[in-house]
């Protein structure tokens, strides 16, 4: 099947302290929070938010749209204690063809340091290796975000090189860090990478 349609039925997935799960409307307050704010927004290819109409329209009523069309695979990071939205996590790109996919994520900046991003990106990895059956998972930040580079690696992903003013983004050509992890090690590990139920 392809990548497509096993989105369509994308399903909750929960770690040890989220819910991995679709956005809705009702989550407009929490995205807001952190999508306006301009230290987090800026490593993100986005603008920052500067209203609330403007988080609904251009992001959370596209990605609902989305689902049932198998585009959109854009998870909200819930706190099961609080049940508060702290961010998102996603597979920005995939490709039927060669196997793979690229993976997104942002965190509300009173989150970070926590290791909230790691637990959801692990359970994202292996929800990419083990259902959608992808060969290789990958993703890239700015050369100067430490923050999603520590990520990254703490997940088992690899480094596997820098591309040099690839994107323009917000008036400036930007270098951007590579990194990978492929079914071979994500099996080598003995599914290290386990930390979510589906």
């Amino acid at each position: 099947m392809e990548i497509e349609g096993l989105l369509k039925g994308m399903p909750t997935l929960e770690t040890d302290r989220l819910l991995l799960r679709k956005l809705s409307l009702n989550d407009l307050d929490d995205i807001f929070e952190f999508s306006s704010d301009p230290e987090v927004a800026h490593h993100m290819t986005w603008e920052i938010n500067k209203s609330k109409d403007e988080t609904l329209n251009h992001f959370i009523k596209i990605v609902i749209d989305g689902y049932e069309k198998g585009q959109s695979a854009e998870w909200a990071l819930v706190l099961k204690e609080s049940h508060k939205v702290i961010g998102t996590c996603s597979f920005v790109d995939w490709s039927n063809e060669h196997k793979k996919a690229e993976l997104g994520y942002v965190l509300n900046k009173n989150y970070w340091g926590h290791g909230f991003a790691s637990e959801a990106i692990k359970a994202l990895i292996r929800y990419g290796f083990e259902v959608i059956h992808l060969n290789r998972i990958e993703g890239g930040c700015d050369t100067d975000n430490i923050g999603s580079e520590k990520v990254m690696l703490k997940v088992g992903m690899t480094f596997e090189g820098t591309l040099r003013q690839n994107e323009f983004i917000k008036g400036e050509f930007r270098d951007t860090k590579v990194f990978s992890i492929l079914r071979e090690d994500f099996i080598s590990r003995g599914r290290a990478n386990a930390l979510c139920d589906y």
